[in-house]
């Protein structure tokens, strides 16, 4: 439940919380027998930067079971409950719209891997600024870069350092590291070290 004065931190899902690529090279080798790693995913355009195509990516998203067995990205029960113990809201943000049933297991996941939240808003990417907009969203934690240009016009943005998500950063996008790195950039009040961005 989200308390009046609490500070509110949305949190993408999917390359955030869930290892994505990481399940990618997995349903890719399993269904299609390609052989993939994690390094090859260089791009947010997946079909653009592997041998997967937008079909075969479609089938796979649309597999419950994809979603269902996501490997959790290490630490984000912890990272996450930190913020919470915090006092922190979390909202969890994610893009799922691939097949009747997803939003159930979506919170059957987040429950079973022990990840703390308030509440999950199912939201396009054209949507996530109203997301950010109608909850206070005081921070938001992202792992693509064209979502975090988008919602930088909104709110300040942490980015999970990722391979496909290199490039110029807006000013109010903060690049780190993993989850720890974040957490502690929004309880030390947006102070990092290794900050890097520049003007779009």
């Amino acid at each position: 439940m989200i308390h009046k004065g609490d500070p509110v931190v949305a949190c993408d899902l999917d390359g955030v919380l869930g290892n994505i690529t990481q399940q990618l090279v997995r349903f890719s080798d399993k269904e299609y027998q390609l052989r993939l790693r994690q390094k090859h995913f260089v791009s947010e355009n997946i079909e653009t930067c592997t041998p997967i195509t937008l079909v075969q990516l479609r089938r796979l998203f649309e597999t419950p079971n994809f979603f269902q067995t996501l490997p959790a990205i290490r630490g984000a029960s912890k990272w996450l409950g930190t913020l919470r113990s915090a006092g922190c809201a979390i909202i969890i943000v994610t893009d799922r719209f691939w097949y009747q049933g997803i939003q159930g297991d979506t919170t059957d996941w987040l429950n079973n891997h022990g990840i703390p939240y308030d509440t999950v808003v199912f939201a396009r990417k054209a949507e996530k600024q109203t997301a950010v907009v109608d909850f206070g969203i005081e921070w938001f934690i992202e792992d693509q870069l064209s979502n975090a240009r988008l919602l930088s016009a909104v709110c300040p943005v942490i980015l999970l350092d990722r391979p496909y998500n290199q490039g110029a950063l807006p000013s109010k996008v903060t690049r780190v590291k993993n989850l720890q790195q974040a957490v502690e950039h929004i309880r030390n009040g947006g102070a990092v070290t290794n900050r890097k961005h520049s003007a779009l």
